[in-house]
């Protein structure tokens, strides 16, 4: 049965994450935080013990947060998403790649240089 519970909440967490993506598209940017915020919560109900977090939806959380001016959150967020990259990829050509854009959108974060900030986290159309 625990199974079953995990899987069906890995299955909400790809559609709220893939919700998220269309309404960033949209300019829905506080119903794309909403559904990233989902994301991010059933990918935790995923595995008992909460390893079912994918670094990729934190990130999309991240950028939603820094989309709405809300850097503090957007900080923090990118913070444990380089934690994530780091514990769950360690040593991998993909995470070197992951990581060198992360710890670039933390510092622009740190330097509150909202025009850089917006340049990075721009929607491509």
């Amino acid at each position: 049965m625990r199974f079953l519970q995990e899987l069906i909440s890995s299955i909400k967490a790809g559609w709220h994450a893939g919700r998220g993506h269309k309404a960033t598209r949209q300019g829905e940017l506080e119903k794309a935080l909403r559904h990233y915020e989902l994301a991010v919560e059933y990918e935790k109900r995923s595995e008992k013990d909460g390893s079912g977090l994918s670094p990729v939806t934190l990130e999309c959380l991240a950028r939603a947060h820094a989309r709405l001016g809300n850097y503090k959150e957007a900080t923090t967020l990118a913070e444990q998403c380089r934690e994530l990259y780091m514990q769950q990829y360690p040593g991998t050509k993909l995470v070197s790649d992951c990581l060198a854009r992360i710890e670039h959108f933390i510092a622009l974060l740190h330097a509150g240089n909202t025009n850089a900030i917006n340049k990075f986290i721009a929607i491509a159309r």
